[in-house]
């Protein structure tokens, strides 16, 4: 069970919730909020499955059972709105299970026969209990870093050109710049990846993201953002972050 807890509850807020668990976790938030199971909290309403899943008055959702959400809710009261508190209690119930399958084999086996089977069946259950969480945490890193590092070269190669092109004149780079970035969609796709990142690379993103927004529009740049993009120190984030990337990866 220590082996459990450990493995379990090490880098549980790494990352955002993902895909069905936020929305346990959304419905559970609402639960402690509203006394009940909604999709609205008087500001977002929750559309999972395309909005397809929601019951009579926005309700609960015919596809998902009550009981996770009510498990994130009790997690969410003990320990904050937060992905530690919407996930904590799935974990604890995973540490519990190992207790149970280890008293269960003792009475079936017997107060005397403490095997080597039976301690590696209790010792495998902790794992594959642990890489539930774990392994979940791990799989969701690589599919962002997949979803992420060809952003980050399109992004990188705009920055490039728009650096060290110098047979046009700066209004001319500038201009060439906003059309690739609305043609590649990259305030959108900075944006989204952004959004489902650990802290650290969030923070790091947020320059990026908010430059690119910024070309996007239609309106002049402010001063400051075409020293940014011009100076080259934009252009030295991206390809750090995208060389992180590849190390991490």
């Amino acid at each position: 069970m220590l082996l459990t807890a450990a493995l379990g509850l090490t880098g549980l807020s790494n990352h955002p919730f993902w895909d069905d668990e936020a929305n346990t976790a959304i419905y559970g938030r609402n639960l402690l909020k509203f006394g009940r199971l909604t999709a609205w909290d008087g500001q977002n309403l929750v559309g999972y499955a395309y909005g397809g899943a929601l019951g009579e008055d926005l309700g609960k959702e015919l596809r998902v059972p009550a009981l996770p959400a009510c498990v994130a809710a009790i997690g969410m009261r003990l320990a904050g709105e937060t992905t530690f508190g919407g996930r904590v209690m799935f974990v604890i119930a995973g540490i519990a299970s190992v207790g149970l399958l280890a008293i269960w084999m003792r009475r079936l086996f017997g107060r005397r026969v403490i095997s080597w089977r039976m301690l590696g069946a209790v010792v495998a259950a902790a794992v594959i209990v642990a890489v539930g969480v774990t392994g979940m945490d791990y799989m969701t890193q690589r599919q962002w870093a997949r979803k992420t590092g060809p952003v980050l070269a399109d992004a990188e190669r705009v920055l490039v050109r728009l650096v060290y092109v110098k047979n046009e004149t700066e209004p001319q780079r500038l201009a060439r710049a906003r059309d690739e970035v609305r043609r590649l969609n990259l305030a959108s796709r900075l944006g989204e990846v952004r959004s489902s990142a650990a802290p650290r690379w969030a923070r790091d993103l947020t320059p990026l993201t908010t430059t690119f927004s910024l070309m996007a529009e239609a309106q002049p740049l402010p001063e400051r953002v075409v020293h940014r993009l011009s100076d080259g120190g934009l252009l030295s984030r991206a390809s750090r972050l995208r060389e992180m990337l590849a190390r991490e990866g």
